[in-house]
């Protein structure tokens, strides 16, 4: 025990002193264990069947806490640490638990730890000496007072939990520890190699104007990144390069302010994988770490997979990380030890958020103070990045962000001068049939539904109506991930061989997929979703000017919430300004500024996080949801994508004593997403076997042109 208490500490303080200069993590990383030297535990350790979790340990250490405090240490660095201590083990609870429950509900059993633990409270005496004590009154700008404390305990929370979790698996795993070891990396190094790339890139270039903007937005943010600010916005049009020209910034600004890592986070998984392998194209898989719910580990067995297996627990070892910003942000308001392992990663850190706009606006207040905090007190540069030209003005109203600085100066005249499409309002509202009719009349289409039933019914609808030699595809959330991705790939070749094609999709190709086609349809939606959507048309400039139709489906559905309420407002501005409108960066003012406007603080913070006790860690996790949770995943036993896979993964699933992390991990490749509550899980319950909670298995049947089918839906 002395060992590991050692060993924790060391760590935990390598992994904590940049933003720990209070002694809080040593304090609990010496106090974390000491509820082993129980008698009970003892016990524990000599009997030959073991029950874990019988004998309890983690509080033992906030009791020997909060005795020091009761002869006379008052501290506040002892209290938060006794609720890190109390926590490392099965979370970290609401602060006040911990000392009107937890520790008078504790056996008794652990009421004699203070007496065994004598040497470690001097120790801890010691700490306190040694280390400044917290500012008084909080040390922080935003609405609560205890903000940057509380962002403070998290991150000491994380070093702690990491630390245990390492030092823990040295011991009994050592070759497991040696496997989580990398290269050593050089952001410098990643820096040459990113402009070695960006040279060759341009030699191989012609001289088209599109790359010729490219370099000036790349050049514009490796200027920008010599600033010590912080805050930055890189607001560019689709097609220039963002991908490259954000992790340029973000290299030289982590040479040249010592950040130790860069971590982009995305919206949709099909982005992901895309900026990920582009990444790994440039830096090698060794310096790119992948990790999202849909990315399975297990496919290749090699040392190198096994190791971003190991790193996707805690972003160690990697210097660019390519997540969700459901991952990142969920982690950031979680207690749960596996989730905030990685947190203190997050410390001298450039964070790249990549469509940014899609952030939901319910969660948005605590989102920013989040990273407010992490801007002001842990090192942490914030890039937002977008092709769509928000209003800024709006993000200094929330969580006290401030406006961030932009990257481009130019960056109206960018948009003036890429005017790659125009955009074409379809006077009348269409039927199906008429919608697919005005499709064929381009050689290559996509059209872009707000439902997955529009999308399938114009798709049925263009298979009716299909031309000899015509390929005509589906791409909805009816497909698992898997599928997707197969086909989005036959897509792009037969957009490359310049095939006659018809592609029907929801809003999952909107954003970060390449498509470049010469006719957009886009159903009336948000205004940055049409803005999006034509970033799919004319995308390489070989056009003079590619297509984009703005119309109105007759009988077509509608999600509620913002979406609806954005689009009901692009309706009455397109009525007011006219299509022109939308090359004009004003027009999103004008429209972000009133979609802010709706709600105000309730809308921004629905969950009232912003808003609770102090110190309320477990309630917040609790309440914070960055997507609706009254989802379920379906595992699709008749996709047949891939040999022998759905198979091996439901014969574990009936053999296995339980379902581990990675078995999850893998099924999400194969499994669609469906609302309890929507017709579809309610009509089809005969079809679907629970596995565990919030996963069944579809045994209806899945077609290979547009995914899971209803009961009374045929397939192709």
């Amino acid at each position: 025990m002395d060992e590991h208490m050692k060993g924790t500490y060391f760590q935990a303080r390598r992994f904590s002193h940049t933003f720990d200069r209070y002694g809080i993590t040593a304090i609990a990383a010496i106090a974390h264990d000491l509820g082993k030297k129980s008698g009970a535990f003892v016990q524990y350790l000599k009997a030959d069947k073991k029950i874990r979790g019988s004998v309890q340990h983690a509080i033992g250490g906030a009791i020997a806490l909060h005795d020091i405090m009761q002869r006379g240490v008052q501290d506040e660095r002892m209290i938060m640490a006794a609720a890190i201590v109390a926590g490392h083990h099965t979370g970290m609870p609401d602060l006040n638990t911990v000392f009107d429950e937890k520790i008078p509900d504790a056996p008794q059993y652990l009421k004699t730890i203070p007496d065994l633990s004598q040497t470690e409270m001097q120790i801890i005496k010691d700490i306190l000496k040694r280390f400044p004590g917290l500012p008084l009154g909080g040390k922080s700008d935003s609405k609560s007072p205890f903000a940057y404390k509380e962002m403070l305990m998290r991150m000491c929370f994380s070093a702690l939990v990491d630390a245990d979790f390492l030092d823990t698996e040295r011991y009994f795993d050592y070759g497991k520890s040696i496997k989580r070891q990398g290269k050593a990396f050089s952001i410098h190094q990643l820096d040459e190699q990113l402009q070695n790339y960006m040279l060759e890139l341009r030699m191989k270039g012609k001289d088209k104007e599109i790359n010729r903007y490219r370099n000036e937005v790349y050049t514009a943010c490796r200027e920008a990144a010599k600033q010590p600010l912080f805050f930055r916005a890189l607001v560019v049009p689709t097609g220039l390069g963002k991908t490259l020209a954000s992790i340029a910034f973000a290299l030289e600004q982590a040479k040249r302010f010592n950040k130790k890592r860069v971590i982009v986070a995305l919206p949709f998984v099909n982005i992901i994988d895309q900026t990920a392998q582009k990444y790994q194209e440039v830096f090698g898989k060794a310096s790119v770490l992948e990790q999202h719910s849909q990315l399975s580990y297990t496919d290749d067995k090699d040392e190198a997979m096994e190791r971003a297996r190991l790193a996707a627990e805690n972003w160690d070892s990697f210097p660019i990380i390519v997540t969700t910003t459901v991952e990142l942000f969920e982690s950031l308001f979680s207690n749960r030890t596996s989730k905030v392992r990685k947190l203190h990663r997050l410390a001298n850190s450039v964070i790249i958020l990549d469509e940014f706009q899609k952030l939901p606006i319910h969660v948005l207040a605590p989102i920013f103070q989040a990273l407010h905090l992490l801007m002001e007190h842990f090192n942490v540069t914030v890039v937002l990045c977008s092709a769509t030209p928000l209003s800024f003005e709006n993000a200094k109203l929330i969580g006290n962000m401030g406006t961030p600085i932009e990257i481009c100066k130019n960056r109206n005249q960018l948009f003036a001068s890429m005017k790659r499409v125009e955009y074409i309002r379809v006077e009348k509202p269409l039927t199906v049939s008429e919608l697919v009719a005005r499709m064929k009349e381009h050689p290559a289409a996509l059209c872009i539904l707000n439902t997955r039933e529009d999308a399938f019914r114009v798709y049925r609808e263009a298979i009716h109506q299909k031309l000899n030699g015509q390929h005509i595809y589906h791409l909805s959330n009816r497909m698992c991930p898997h599928h997707r991705k197969k086909v989005i790939e036959q897509i792009k070749g037969d957009l490359k061989n310049e095939k006659s094609i018809l592609v029907i999709a929801t809003s999952l190709v909107e954003a970060g997929v390449d498509f470049d086609f010469p006719a957009v349809f886009r159903a009336m939606a948000p205004l940055d979703s049409i803005v999006q959507a034509a970033g799919r048309s004319n995308r390489e400039g070989k056009l003079e000017k590619g297509a984009v139709f703005i119309f109105e489906l007759i009988g077509g559905g509608m999600p509620g919430g913002m979406y609806r309420k954005g689009t009901e407002q692009t309706r009455i501005l397109l009525d007011h300004y006219s299509t022109a409108a939308l090359h004009d960066p004003w027009i999103f003012e004008k429209y972000f500024r009133s979609l802010y406007s709706f709600g105000a603080e309730d809308l921004l913070d629905s969950y009232g996080i912003t808003n609770l006790k102090p110190f309320s860690f477990e309630t917040a996790d609790r309440l914070f949801q960055m997507i609706d949770q009254n989802t379920v995943s379906i595992l699709c036993k008749n996709y047949q994508g891939e040999d022998g896979q759905i198979e091996r993964l439901i014969r574990m699933y009936k053999e296995a004593p339980y379902l581990t992390k990675e078995w999850y991990r893998e099924a999400q490749l194969f499994a669609v997403n469906e609302y309890v509550d929507s017709s579809f899980f309610r009509e089809n319950q005969n079809q679907l076997e629970k596995i565990s909670e919030g996963w069944y298995i579809w045994h209806g049947n899945y077609d290979m042109k547009t995914g899971i089918m209803d009961m009374d839906e045929g397939g192709d």
